[in-house]
């Protein structure tokens, strides 16, 4: 799959049929399982990486279906809970690494165990002791990074995780409202452009589209200082509809959640209402990126929510097209590519954003109807 000379594959074919979206979630569940069970063997590694890949994003995979299905779904036995209890406890035996103003973001290992947890065992010390990590997160002694998949930016939507968790616990919420403002502060407060590894990227994953859809989603108040940013990101729409992975020079070639038009289009439908007055150019650059997306978004590599079709189909508004791009993420289109030869060699076949439980993910979305949204970035 990930080794084709093209990027993506042409839409040329007529309309699918419409994939099962139920079977191919217990399918895919039924790998995840099968080919990473929540075991920690010589033979069965885990790389851990909070919510992107790794036992911890599989469990939080489980956890939010158990949330959309609830108890009266259960899998081979057991409640999806049970199985997010699981993998999670996995996470407490991991290699992670240390906390900073460098690894801060949804995967931070660390990060997602305490926001998760949290919420499962309905423990306020857990969320105090996410917020006790404000301080290094946003030192001043230390630039940092503010993008969503390492930094300040991620640990905005690990602390909205929490919130969501403590909905009726006031002293709780205020601690994390702190949090959340003192992090929006922080990253307010850093130099124009924010950098990422000396690159000024735009994507969801480590670019600005990222980072102010998590700003305005945690702290709404915040959308105002952030209309000019807004501004000069949609003036760099390309003629194709895409956006470019960075500035200034600017490439046309990723088109996927975390560099490209797919990213793009989630981060501007969730903020779109923060920003009334650029309504007009924002449904403009969202129609001309999904068309983009329509046209280059069947994607060669993995289907997973990062760099695959499952992820680019939750790009679409239109009910046939996302239809059309998960009939082309169903098992039997994908065995039929060679995708299995990859399954078990790693735990980057079942992580969230790098493999099966990330199409899982699109899989419940299509099943239920649910806003086309990416879990982890902007479903809550």
């Amino acid at each position: 799959m990930g080794t084709s000379a093209t990027r993506y594959i042409k839409n040329s074919a007529p309309p699918f049929k419409q994939a099962d979206a139920h079977a191919e979630l217990l399918a895919s569940l039924t790998r995840i399982n099968a080919y990473n069970p929540p075991v920690q063997t010589c033979s069965t590694g885990w790389n851990f990486g909070g919510f992107y890949q790794g036992p911890t994003s599989v469990a939080y995979l489980f956890y939010r279906l158990g949330q959309i299905y609830g108890p009266e779904f259960n899998f081979k036995g057991q409640s999806l809970l049970d199985w997010a209890q699981a993998y999670l406890d996995l996470g407490i035996f991991g290699k992670q690494h240390s906390v900073d103003a460098n690894h801060c973001g949804i995967a931070a290992e660390v990060l997602a165990q305490l926001a998760l947890r949290a919420v499962m065992e309905e423990d306020p010390s857990l969320v105090q002791k996410l917020c006790s990590y404000e301080g290094i997160v946003n030192s001043s002694d230390a630039e940092g990074s503010n993008e969503w998949l390492h930094g300040r930016a991620g640990y905005l939507y690990l602390l909205r995780l929490a919130r969501s968790g403590f909905e009726n616990d006031s002293k709780t919420l205020t601690m994390i409202e702190k949090t959340v403002q003192a992090t929006v502060q922080r990253i307010l407060a850093s130099k124009q452009p924010w950098m990422w590894h000396g690159k000024h990227y735009l994507g969801a994953a480590h670019g600005t589209f990222g980072t102010i859809c998590q700003i305005a989603l945690s702290a709404p108040s915040s959308a105002s200082s952030l209309e000019p940013i807004l501004c000069q990101l949609l003036k760099t729409q390309l003629t194709s509809g895409n956006f470019p992975s960075s500035t200034p020079v600017g490439s046309d070639k990723l088109v996927q959640f975390c560099h490209g038009g797919p990213g793009a289009i989630m981060a501007l439908r969730s903020i779109r209402p923060h920003f009334p007055s650029l309504e007009g150019q924002v449904n403009t650059a969202i129609a001309e990126a999904q068309s983009d997306v329509w046209r280059r978004g069947i994607l060669a590599k993995e289907p997973c929510l990062c760099h695959g079709t499952p992820g680019n189909a939750l790009a679409f508004d239109d009910d046939e097209r996302f239809q059309h791009f998960m009939a082309l993420s169903a098992s039997e289109v994908l065995e039929s590519q060679g995708w299995l030869e990859e399954a078990g060699r790693s735990d980057g076949f079942v992580g969230l954003f790098t493999g099966e439980a990330g199409r899982a993910w699109a899989c419940a979305v299509a099943e239920k109807g649910l806003k086309r949204a990416c879990i982890g970035f902007n479903d809550i």
